[in-house]
């Protein structure tokens, strides 16, 4: 975190002074700047929701629905999940990243994070919409099986200890 503060602090010192009159990188900064004002509240929210969420989360459900034990159940309630968390990258990520923290296993996360980029149903009224709703069901019938063996396969990868590092 500090690493990133300070590696933020030296590049807008750069910026300023290589653009200490107005140009083109000055009104991108302006416009980068509020963007971040505008994403930081719905940023905020998701950490302080995750953290909540991260806390209330029963060990007994971690252990027997999510975590390295729950196995391929794990898998299915992280791909059902993931197609169920109907929220931008900012909200997700937290909140996948809390769950993680609190022991959901490498399968169970990737088949969330899959789920959420494959299977969002949030996205269903529009991709139904503008490519038809036979072309979605088929496509979430194709997606839906990815979803599971991406999550086996990095849970038998995590089971089998096949990673260099720890995660």
């Amino acid at each position: 975190m500090v690493s990133t503060v300070i590696i933020l602090a030296i590049l807008s010192g750069i910026l300023v002074f290589f653009n200490a009159k107005e140009s083109k990188h000055g009104e991108g900064f302006k416009v980068g700047l509020k963007q971040l004002l505008r994403v930081l509240p719905v940023v905020l929210i998701a950490f302080v929701f995750s953290g909540m969420l991260e806390a209330l989360i029963p060990d007994a459900f971690i252990q027997n629905w999510l975590s390295r034990e729950a196995g391929i159940k794990g898998i299915l309630v992280g791909t059902i999940g993931g197609m169920l968390l109907a929220m931008g990258p900012y909200a997700s990520f937290p909140i996948i990243a809390s769950m993680y923290g609190a022991g959901a296993s490498l399968g169970t996360t990737v088949s969330l994070i899959t789920g959420w980029t494959l299977l969002g149903l949030s996205r269903l009224p529009y991709e139904g919409g503008f490519l038809g709703f036979r072309f979605t069901l088929l496509r979430m019938a194709f997606s839906f099986p990815f979803c599971l063996a991406v999550g086996f396969i990095a849970h038998i990868i995590d089971t089998l200890n096949l990673l260099p590092w720890h995660l």
